[in-house]
Formats: C-alpha cells, sequence, structure tokens
C-alpha cells in the first residue's frame, strides 16, 4: 500500500498531466530557440531521467529516444524503442509516430534525425540544475558515437526541462495542493497526542504510523521525515530525532514533514510550545512574528518575471533587521514529484546554488518559503509555507500558520 502510494498515480491522471505537458512544449521550445530535445534512456527502473514523468509517464528497458522536433511552431512528437515496449507507447496516443525495433536504435535514430537536419540537439545535462540532468555519461557517450556527424549541435536540455518540470499543471497543482491539506491533517491528529516527556523518536513513530496507515509515501527519506526537533540545544535540518532529546514544558518542538500522494509532495515545517500563550518568552514571541513576517513579506513581494534571488534577499534583509543572524540556506525551493524539485529558487547568490536564484519566476511553479532564526536563549524558530505563482502574485496552498501550536 505504501509502495504504491508512493509511485503510483491513477492512470487518468497520469494520461491528463502528459496531455498538459504536451501542449506546453510548442511555447516552450519556441522561447528556448531549440527545434530538437532528445531525452535517450534505458533501463529507467534503475537509472530513471526524471524528465520522463512528465513527457513520457511509463518506463523503458531498452535504448529509447523520444524526439520532439520543432517545425513552424509544431512539435512533432516520436518515440523510438525496443519492440516491446512499441504497443505501450501507441496506446497512449500522445506519439506523432512510434517506432519499434528488434536488433538496435542506431539506424532509426540516425534515420530521423538526418530526416529533421536540427540547427540543435537539447539533451538533458546541465552543469546548475540537478533536475536536468538526467542523461547518464554513459549514454552521452553512446550518443556521440551514434550521432557522430551531429554532435557538434549538441546543447544543454536544461532551458526545457527546467520550465516543463516547474511550470505546474492545474491537475499537477490540485494534486500538490491536497498533499499539503493532508500534511496538515496528520500535522492535527499528532498535536492530539502530544506531552512533555515524549523523545524525538517517539514523536517521529507517531508521524509514521500515521502515513503508513493512510498509505501516502514520504517527500524525502523516512529516517529523517519528519525531521523532529525538541527543545533548545538542536539546530535544525537534516537531523535524524535522537533518543536522548525529549519534549520540555516551557520549550518548543519542530518539525518539517512532507508526504507524497499520488505521486505529488508536500514540505511544511510547524513548531509547538508546550505551555500556555500567555506564558510563551518575549524572546520567542519576537522570533515567531519575525519569521512570519519574513514569510509574508516574501509572499507579497512574489510575482512573474522576478529572479529568485529577489525574494530570499527580502525576506534576509528583514530578518538581519530585526538583530538576527542570517540564515544558512535559501529562502525557498520547488516542489513537486520531488520535495527539491530543482529549477529556480528563492536562495543568495552563492557558488553553492549556481544559477538557480537568477532563473526567472513563472506563473504554475510552487515555492516553499522557509526562513527561520536562531534566539539566544531558547533555540531556532522556523516555519514552512507553500506557495503557487499566480499571473499577478501567488496563493499559500494551506492556510498559513500565524502562531505556535500551544500544547497545554
Amino acid at each position: 500500500m505504501i509502495e504504491m502510494s508512493e509511485s503510483y498515480l491513477p492512470i487518468q491522471l497520469k494520461a491528463k498531466i502528459l496531455r498538459e505537458k504536451h501542449k506546453l512544449l510548442p511555447n516552450i521550445m519556441k522561447l528556448s530557440r531549440i527545434d530538437c530535445w532528445l531525452i535517450f534512456v534505458r533501463e529507467t527502473s534503475t537509472t530513471p531521467d526524471s524528465a520522463m514523468n512528465f513527457v513520457v509517464g511509463s518506463e523503458v528497458v531498452a535504448q529509447s529516444a523520444f524526439i520532439f522536433i520543432m517545425k513552424k511552431d509544431i512539435v512533432r512528437k516520436i518515440a523510438i524503442v525496443g519492440n516491446f515496449d512499441a504497443d505501450t507507447e501507441r496506446n497512449k496516443g500522445i506519439w506523432d509516430e512510434v517506432i519499434g525495433y528488434d536488433l538496435g536504435i542506431n539506424a532509426s535514430l540516425q534515420a530521423k534525425i538526418k530526416e529533421f537536419n536540427p540547427s540543435k540537439i537539447a539533451l538533458n545535462y546541465s552543469l546548475d540544475d540537478y533536475s536536468s540532468d538526467g542523461l547518464t555519461h554513459g549514454m552521452f557517450l553512446v550518443l556521440e558515437e551514434i550521432l557522430s556527424e551531429f554532435k557538434d549541435r549538441f546543447v544543454s536540455a536544461q532551458p526545457i526541462v527546467n520550465t516543463i518540470r516547474s511550470i505546474k499543471s492545474e491537475t499537477e497543482i490540485g494534486l500538490i495542493k491536497q498533499a499539503c491539506q493532508l500534511t496538515e491533517e496528520i500535522n492535527e491528529k499528532i498535536t492530539a497526542i502530544l506531552d512533555v516527556g515524549q523523545r524525538e523518536t517517539e514523536i517521529q513513530a507517531k508521524f509514521h504510523e500515521e502515513v503508513n496507515v493512510r498509505g501516502f509515501g514520504f517527500s524525502w527519506p523516512r529516517v529523517q521525515n519528519p525531521a523532529i526537533d525538541a527543545g533548545k540545544d538542536k539546530d535544525y535540518g537534516h537531523v535524524l530525532p535522537q533518543e536522548t532529546n525529549f519534549t520540555v514544558e516551557g520549550q518548543t518542538l519542530h518539525n518539517d514533514f512532507g508526504i507524497k500522494c499520488h505521486g505529488y509532495c508536500s514540505d511544511l515545517q510547524r513548531m509547538w510550545f508546550f505551555g500556555k500563550k500567555n506564558e510563551l518568552p518575549d524572546e520567542l514571541r519576537h522570533a515567531m512574528d519575525t519569521v512570519l513576517e519574513a514569510i509574508q513579506l516574501a509572499a507579497k513581494k512574489i510575482k512573474p518575471g522576478l529572479q529568485g534571488y529577489e525574494i530570499d534577499k527580502l525576506a534576509r534583509d528583514y530578518i538581519i533587521s530585526q538583530g538576527y543572524e542570517e540564515y544558512k540556506h535559501g529562502l525557498g525551493h520547488q516542489v513537486g514529484i520531488m520535495a527539491h524539485d530543482g529549477g529556480c529558487m528563492f536562495g543568495p547568490l552563492w557558488p553553492r546554488y549556481g544559477n538557480a536564484p537568477k532563473q526567472v519566476i513563472e506563473v504554475g511553479q510552487v515555492f516553499t518559503i522557509e526562513p527561520n532564526v536562531k534566539t539566544k536563549n531558547h533555540g531556532m524558530v522556523s516555519m514552512e509555507e507553500m506557495v503557487v505563482v499566480t499571473p499577478t502574485g501567488c496563493e499559500f496552498l494551506v492556510e498559513p500558520r500565524k502562531d505556535f501550536i500551544y500544547i497545554h
């Protein structure tokens, strides 16, 4: 049940998403000034190229080429696959031509590329973006040999892959929103059984039980999901819950939690305080207010056409202005079939992030907003919300938190 939920997307929804994504391709390829996009794969159950999720929608065994050729604003779509995969591709009804081969792919692939003679052949490799780097080095070398007379036309398909992946269709947005709502339902269920004296590992186990019972998957490996941080001495991040850390009266509990439902993810952070609202220390009150205001300032700034670093800078500068050190990570990342879905991000212009913060924000992208601050006496305070970019700004996918959740 869990495995199915993590990987399984109902066939009707999968087909709908594929059609929605294919409709985007003519405009994406035109704007990218690329007239041929080639996805070249084999044994995708072992070595997947995540771009296939959006335009192919199934796995293959033998060497396979999925070609998208732009001619006069029309994209022609061709699948060249092993003969045992050919009927599967024909039955999808999304290809203009399906070519099955018996002995090898070389002749069919060479013939199609020669027939169209594209000026560029975009391949799924990238120096900056992991989500656009699905072509293995071995398959690149194979392709150089098969298309030796065209290899000087090879370019990165990052502009296409970024866009086809990051601009979520109506169906995808609905699935991500549903995952967020279900995440909040589990947070509410666990809230009812939280108490002082509980170990971090014990609390994580309660979340795991809820996820298992509901048949969901995890947005990232379950051993770190949710991240559970109790008390003032725990730095947040991808840190395993500890047997020796307990919830304590007058202190906080933090989680970073995401589920995968029908193939799409959530990623939210929430915080609890063990005590009454009027017992909250002033230092924690100021810290939470600062984090919440940074989220709202960022959300109000987001709009298509801006670059990711501009959103990060606004929140980062505000937090520093309130007397806190700057957080040591980006403000937000995209979410989709993975919790970290690649492409444009809200981040500073640090070398570790490459060009991702310079990329342009576009309608249909789904981002997290997750600032944090470190207090002097009460540890860290963090919150994480998710938004979808609209033509005029952005919308929260679930109602954003306005405070700690109080346990008393």
